[in-house]
This record gives C-alpha cells, sequence and structure tokens, in this order.
C-alpha cells in the first residue's frame, strides 16, 4: 500500500516535470524563431515584399475560394491564362490555416500567424512521432522537437513559406510508421492509416511541392535500401512481398491515385507547357554547404565568414565562384557539432556489414539520398536523379533537401546515440547538459529574416485606389514612386511592380496581366515597366488575347487611373 501511495505522487510528478519540459521547449524554440517578430509588436514578418506577397497573394486567392468568390486554380494573375495557380506551389493548407486567421486580422499579421501555426503544428507532430510512436524518452523527445523547430537552416530561410511545410513530415512519417506496424500485426486498420498517410501526401504535394516531393524521394531510396539490405530486391522476392500485403499496398495505391488528382490537374499540363526547370548544377550540394550555416550564426559563423574571405581573396565578389560558394540558398547547411554527431552515427550505423535492422536501412538512406545531391565542381550524380525520376525536373533549388534532413538526420543521431546520452545524463550530467546546450546554441542564427514591414506596406498600398468602373483588367506601371531598387536593377526591373499587381488584383477582385512566378507564359513580357515600350508590350498582349476594360496605373500621374 506505501508503495502504490508513492508511486502515484511519483507518477504525476513525472507527468508534471514533462509537460514543463514540453511547454519550456515550446516557448523557447518560439522566442528564438520570432523574436523579431515579437521585438517589432507584431509589425515584422517573414521575407521581403516580393516572395513573401507573392505568397500572401495565393494565400488571400484561397480566402476567396473559401468564401465561394473564386474558382480553386485560377488566381487573378496572369489573365486571361487558365489555371494560373499551377505556375507557383499552390499553398492549399497555407491558404486553410491563413484564412481562419483572417476572420480576425489582416493579410500581413495573418500571414505571420500562418507560420507560427505551422511552426506550432511541427513542434507537436514531432512531439507525437518521437514520444507517441518511437517511445523515446520525454528529454530526448523535446530536444528533438525543439531542434527541428529551431533549425538554423529553416530560419534563414523562413521567407520561403513552403519550407513551413515541413510540420507535416512528422506527420507523415509516424503515420507510416504505424501503417507498417499495423500490418506486420495483420490489423485491419493499416489500411485506413495507409489511406490517411496517401490523404497527408496529397494535401502536401498541392501545398508545396518540393517538400512533398523530397519525402516520396526519400522514401523511394529508404525502400530500395530496405529491400537491398534485406535481400529482397529479387522478383520473386518482391512478388511474395505483393502477395502478402497487397490488399494494404493496393488501399495505398489507390488512396493515393486519388490524392494526387488535384496536384495532377493543376500542374501536369503546365508542365508540359514549361518544360519544367533545365539541370541546374549551381542550385547542388557544394562540399562546403555541407556546414555552411551563414555568416551571423551565433557559434559558427566564424567559419562562413572565413570562406567568405578565402572566395574574395581569389575571385570577384559577384564572381562565379562566389555566387557557387556563398550566400543565399548555400546557407542551408548543418552547425558543427551536429554535423560530426550526423557523420559519426552513419559511420557507426552503416558499418555494421550483414545487419539487416531498420537503424542501418535509415542511415544508408540517408546518406545515399544526401550524397546524390553532391556536386564537386561541374561533376554531380542528380543528372540521374533528374532525368530518371519523375518530378525531379521541377525542383531548381535542390540544396533546400538539406532543409528536408534536418528531422531524419535528428532521428538518426537519436538512434545511435540516446543511450549513451541518457547514460552520459546519469553519470556526468553537467557534461550531458553542455552538449545538450551546445546543440541549441548552435541552431541560433543572429540574421533578420523577418524583414516585411506590414505598416510599411499598408502606407504604401492602402493610398492606391481602386480600379474605376468599366475596368475588366489592369495592368501597373508605377504603384511605388521613388522606392528603392529592389536589389539590383534586373530584379528591380521583374518584381515590384508586378508583385504588386498580383497583391492588388486579389484585394480588389479584379484580375491583372501581370504576375511573376517560378514559371511564367509563354508570351509573358512585362518586365521593365519605365521602359519606353512597356505600354507597346501590353498593347500587343492584349490584342493577342482580345482584351477589352483593360486600365493601367501609374502613381506617378495626377490621375493614376487610365484606359490602356
Amino acid at each position: 500500500m506505501t508503495s502504490g501511495g508513492a508511486s502515484a505522487p511519483s507518477t504525476a510528478l513525472r507527468g508534471i516535470l514533462g509537460a514543463a519540459l514540453v511547454l519550456a521547449g515550446y516557448l523557447f524554440a518560439m522566442l528564438v524563431v520570432f523574436r523579431d517578430t515579437l521585438a517589432s509588436g507584431f509589425d515584422l514578418g517573414f521575407g521581403d515584399r516580393m516572395d513573401a506577397m507573392i505568397e500572401m497573394t495565393i494565400l488571400e486567392h484561397w480566402r476567396s475560394v473559401f468564401l465561394g468568390a473564386a474558382t480553386w486554380n485560377q488566381p487573378l494573375y496572369f489573365h486571361p491564362y487558365a489555371d494560373t495557380l499551377g505556375y507557383n506551389d499552390g499553398y492549399f493548407l497555407s491558404g486553410l490555416i491563413y484564412s481562419a486567421w483572417r476572420l480576425g486580422f489582416e493579410p500581413f499579421l495573418s500571414d505571420t500567424l500562418t507560420a507560427f501555426t505551422f511552426r506550432t503544428l511541427g513542434y507537436v507532430a514531432t512531439l507525437w512521432l518521437v514520444r507517441g510512436v518511437l517511445r523515446w524518452s520525454w528529454g530526448l523527445t523535446v530536444l528533438i522537437a525543439t531542434l527541428a523547430t529551431i533549425s538554423n537552416g529553416m530560419f534563414l530561410h523562413a521567407g520561403h513559406a513552403q519550407i513551413n511545410t515541413l510540420a507535416l513530415l512528422p506527420l507523415v512519417a509516424g503515420l507510416a510508421t504505424l501503417t507498417v506496424r499495423a500490418e506486420i500485426a495483420g490489423r485491419p486498420r493499416a489500411r485506413l492509416l495507409a489511406v490517411a498517410t496517401a490523404a497527408v501526401i496529397g494535401v502536401w504535394l498541392v501545398s508545396a511541392f518540393y517538400f512533398a516531393w523530397f519525402t516520396l524521394y526519400f522514401s523511394l531510396v529508404l525502400l530500395l535500401c530496405w529491400l537491398g539490405v534485406t535481400g529482397r530486391w529479387r522478383p520473386a522476392a518482391i512478388a511474395a512481398l505483393v502477395r502478402a500485403h497487397g490488399r494494404t499496398l493496393a488501399t495505398f495505391a489507390l488512396a493515393f491515385t486519388v490524392a494526387v488528382i488535384p496536384f495532377l490537374f493543376v500542374y501536369v499540363a503546365k508542365r508540359v507547357e514549361s518544360g519544367g526547370h533545365g539541370f541546374m548544377i549551381s542550385y547542388l550540394v557544394q562540399p562546403t554547404d555541407l556546414v555552411n550555416v551563414g555568416e551571423a550564426n551565433l557559434l559558427w559563423g566564424w567559419l562562413v565568414q572565413g570562406l567568405r574571405i578565402a572566395v574574395h581573396a581569389v575571385a570577384p565578389p559577384d564572381g562565379r565562384l562566389a555566387r557557387a560558394l556563398l550566400g543565399g540558398e548555400h546557407e542551408s547547411g548543418f552547425p558543427l557539432l551536429l554535423f560530426a554527431l550526423a557523420c559519426a552515427a552513419l559511420v557507426r550505423l552503416v558499418a555494421r556489414r550483414g545487419d539487416t535492422g531498420f537503424a542501418r536501412v535509415f542511415a544508408l538512406a540517408i546518406l545515399i539520398s544526401w550524397a546524390l545531391t553532391l556536386r564537386i565542381w561541374q561533376v554531380s550524380p542528380w543528372l540521374l536523379v533528374h532525368f530518371l525520376v519523375p518530378g525531379a525536373s521541377g525542383l531548381r533549388v535542390v540544396l533546400r533537401y538539406q532543409l528536408f534532413l534536418v528531422l531524419p538526420v535528428l532521428l538518426l543521431i537519436g538512434i545511435a546515440w540516446r543511450a549513451q546520452l541518457a547514460q552520459l545524463w546519469q553519470r556526468r550530467p553537467w557534461i550531458a547538459g553542455a552538449i545538450v546546450a551546445l546543440l541549441l546554441a548552435e541552431q541560433v542564427n543572429l540574421a533578420q529574416p523577418a524583414r516585411l514591414s506590414r505598416s510599411a506596406q499598408h502606407a504604401a498600398l492602402d493610398t492606391i485606389p481602386a480600379p474605376p468602373p468599366g475596368c475588366s483588367a489592369f495592368y501597373i506601371v508605377s504603384t511605388r514612386p521613388g522606392a528603392p531598387l529592389y536589389r539590383d536593377a534586373r530584379l528591380d526591373a521583374l518584381y515590384p511592380h508586378n508583385v504588386d499587381a498580383m497583391f492588388l488584383a486579389e484585394r480588389w477582385r479584379v484580375p491583372t496581366i501581370n504576375g511573376f512566378s517560378t514559371f511564367t507564359p509563354p508570351d509573358w513580357n512585362f518586365a521593365a515597366p519605365l521602359a519606353p515600350d512597356y505600354d507597346a508590350r501590353v498593347r500587343a498582349y492584349a490584342q493577342r488575347h482580345g482584351l477589352t476594360g483593360l486600365c493601367r496605373l501609374d502613381m506617378r500621374a495626377a490621375q493614376p487611373w487610365s484606359r490602356g
């Protein structure tokens, strides 16, 4: 009786401590990721007035869809082309979350709250995967969830809203794991779990193609590694697997086929029209990219600063070598301690010859899938993936695969070292605590990816008058007279007027021929709005497409609106 009485308070205490640890990890992660937003009084959101506002345009489109005011695959830019959603990521799930926030807030704050929601979902889903599915300790669970949420690379690239959808990765991984377990145990719910897994992937594809495709790519490599390691790669063995698990495999295949219909409906035609991306070796992973955490990383930024100094000592700052090694998408690497632990884990697990366990299969999948993204100067095995794997030609920045790998690498380290960490925590808690502190500190980056000021955007956009009656479509010459150059002359000629037109079109519910996206229509020619031939290009486009009621907006003029 005494033992039972002591057990209940002990269990309750552990529960309270576990909840406190979960909450502490969550609050720490949110403070790290949203510190600039919080410090600005929620004025600053991730990104800038270009990529972030393109994403917000599509989110506003989804809000109109949910209100019954728009066709789901037809945003109001690139008028009069059909299925214009297919020129960019679809952001369906983001639009769903954003539309809920828009019930109480304006667009820019709703966009920030959408990012906040995704980070929260990712943290909770990782807790579920690591603790609920894998049954690892609470301490390790919170550490992995926190590290995944504050990831240096994901923070630096937070302006690319597609990255938010990595919150779905632990959900897909957990559902897939439970499906396999249920199938092995012969439980009928395996088929229900297979349907759920397929449904989430389908939603992901129509929300953010890159990371959904990376999930499928990693799954394919994982499957091939499993077949190879376990000796099931021979046709007879594969046929036996299909016979043994045919119902669940068929259920998943059917559910996946149905789930990807919206994605295929939107994107196949645009893929044929645009031809996809050619093989772009400049956006593959250089060896230095493996640990490039940006110059503002709290612990390792000095290494990247040294790399910049070395590159500039032998090549022009804006030359090919600098573009191949420095800045931008290249800052997607892993902090040094985490990278070292991952390499040690790979060596430890892969070297177990004859081991057919899942840990070795998982390690091999990470090693092989990652190695395929590498480039050594002008040579890369990704060439095979680009031309042989369906969908690979839709990727431009393969470097983002390193962001996808954040969670798999953390799980890999957990598989290899969690027993040792637990023992160290018991015997030398101060050493274990120091390691945990270093792992957290090296993810902190002092850069400021939150640069979009909602007050500044409202000041610029709210003064622009809506189109006058009779305007069935519009185009923009200038919306922000006197605005500073956007990055450089080439980008300034492409982005500002086109992006403002996209956003304003959704606000006014009036289509625009302007727009800019991953891909553009075949005869899109609306860069350089201040060039002498811009209006002539617009007139030629309008004549080709039989457009009437086209209006022209130029905020430099005393009367901003005129007939095109």
